[in-house]
């Protein structure tokens, strides 16, 4: 039987009239009855139609497969329309297919997938196009509007707009494939047939929307293919849909443009966070980082207060500088955290983006995600080494790093200073006190006093004797530390952790 032969029935034919004048003859009254009601249930059966059957048994030494339509119905399928493109049979005995009515005779019922299975004649793409039914073509070749395409031997074309649903860049790719398109147009006595695959390819993700849209409340979870990128986000390939994945929602990490992320054609798998209508078209929202776990349910864990970890150097702010340990987990280095030897005013002049620090973790907030870190931790306090080595009275030599109103600031181990008050620095040089006390000049001095709470150190010079006016140096020299150090508390107070430091920042700037 060919299918040029197919006849476009009414749903009541005369052989199925005959069939069930026949019945009567033979049924009793409860089985015309039981019938009838069937019947009244039955899914339409006329050539054409698209029907739901499930697969009845398959056997290995057959080419056709049975597929039962309804209680009174069984018809039959090509086993090679259930096989993929490696050979693989995709269906098993019980389960549900839909197809098409291709032919109805002698009581036998033939389906297909598509009505391209046949070798229809022009009449028969007039009644697929009035159907809307599916045809499978090949692309043959490539003109100005579009594509060459033959479907069952007939020649037709595609415009290039119809042939995908996304911008084609590249037209060759497409040529020597197979596809399933639909009939748009037969005119001209078969000369002027147009098809479309676009349409096709949307009206599958419309069912396939719907069905994703059943399903929200639930974690979907689906793996993708990376077509296209742009600054602020990705368009991914989600098996005949398109989701569009925002660069804040590719990872738990700070991204800024999606190509230091992905790139064309990565696989990746999301989750569906949202699908909505804008400007009449479904737009589905998805997300890398909500498919897999946030960093932070296992960071007290992972990253304990007083453990030391390396990390990577985000950003710098006035304030301090950004780190991050692992992909989600950043934390602050505030500029008081960053060195013994030297008070920070940026942290740029000790850290720039990209260097990689070994850290120690200070305090840790589950709850704000927030990580307090510091850099001058993983080395030894250097007072403790201070403490152990010197003792008041004792003489050492000393490099000047600051010369002030009071005194000079004198560097006695690495990160460890003392205050030579001006009264004495007078005393030994006279006017050119300056030309002898500034930076980097030596000095031999004498540790006076030592103020291991405070840690501060009062300096003089041997076989001077010690004059009355250096003891309020010292303290001048003391309530300056002390005011800087209560700045220093207070700022980091009112300002909070890394999270609210950036967002004080952000404001200052947002009003400037």
């Amino acid at each position: 039987m060919k299918y040029s032969d197919i006849q476009w029935e009414d749903e009541e034919t005369t052989e199925e009239s005959t069939e069930k004048q026949k019945s009567g003859d033979e049924q009793s009254f409860a089985d015309l009855l039981a019938n009838s009601n069937q019947e009244g249930q039955r899914q339409s059966l006329r050539v054409g139609a698209k029907v739901e059957g499930i697969i009845e048994s398959i056997n290995d030494q057959s080419n056709t497969v049975l597929v039962e339509l309804d209680p009174l119905h069984t018809a039959v399928i090509d086993k090679q329309e259930l096989i993929n493109e490696e050979g693989e049979l995709t269906f098993q005995s019980g389960d549900k297919i839909s197809a098409y009515v291709v032919s109805r005779q002698g009581g036998e019922i033939l389906l297909s997938t598509s009505m391209s299975q046949s070798n229809q004649s022009l009449d028969d793409l007039k009644m697929a196009a009035q159907s809307q039914l599916p045809v499978k073509g090949k692309v043959t070749g490539e003109n100005k509007g579009g594509f060459d395409v033959t479907i069952m031997g007939k020649n037709c074309f595609c415009p290039v707009s119809q042939i995908d649903t996304r911008f084609v860049q590249n037209k060759s790719e497409f040529i020597g494939k197979e596809y399933e398109f639909l009939v748009e147009k037969v005119a001209e006595g078969g000369r002027n047939i147009v098809v479309s695959r676009a349409k096709l390819l949307r009206m599958a993700a419309e069912e396939k929307i719907k069905a994703l849209e059943e399903r929200l409340d639930e974690d979907v979870i689906l793996d993708g293919v990376v077509t296209e990128l742009r600054d602020y986000g990705a368009f991914v390939d989600l098996g005949g849909l398109d989701g569009f994945l925002h660069v804040s929602e590719m990872s738990y990490s700070r991204i800024h443009k999606a190509n230091e992320f992905l790139d064309k054609g990565d696989k990746v798998r999301v989750k569906i966070i949202n699908i909505e209508t804008k400007d009449g078209k479904k737009r589905i929202a998805v997300s890398m980082k909500a498919a897999t776990e946030d960093p932070w349910v296992s960071a007290a864990e992972a990253y304990p207060e007083g453990s030391s970890f390396s990390g990577k150097v985000t950003k710098l702010e006035s304030f301090g500088a950004f780190v991050e340990i692992t992909p989600g987990i950043e934390g602050l280095i505030h500029v008081s955290e960053m060195s013994w030897e030297k008070r920070v005013h940026h942290p740029s002049e000790v850290l720039k983006v990209g260097d990689s620090v070994k850290v120690r973790v200070v305090k840790i907030d589950l709850q704000q995600k927030r990580l307090s870190l510091s850099l001058k931790d993983i080395n030894e306090d250097p007072w403790v080494q201070f403490s152990s080595q010197f003792s008041a009275g004792q003489l050492t030599t000393g490099t000047v790093t600051n010369l002030k109103g009071f005194g000079a600031i004198v560097e006695l181990i690495p990160g460890v200073t003392g205050m030579l008050p001006m009264q004495i620095l007078k005393k030994a040089f006279g006017e050119s006190f300056r030309k002898e006390a500034s930076p980097p000049k030596q000095l031999e001095v004498t540790i006076k006093d030592i103020q291991d709470d405070d840690r501060k150190v009062l300096l003089g010079l041997p076989n001077l004797d010690d004059d009355e006016d250096q003891d309020a140096s010292f303290r001048e020299y003391l309530a300056r530390k002390d005011a800087d150090k209560a700045s220093t508390k207070d700022k980091a107070a009112s300002q909070g952790t890394f999270g609210a430091l950036l967002a004080a920042q952000l404001e200052k700037k947002n009003k400037k």
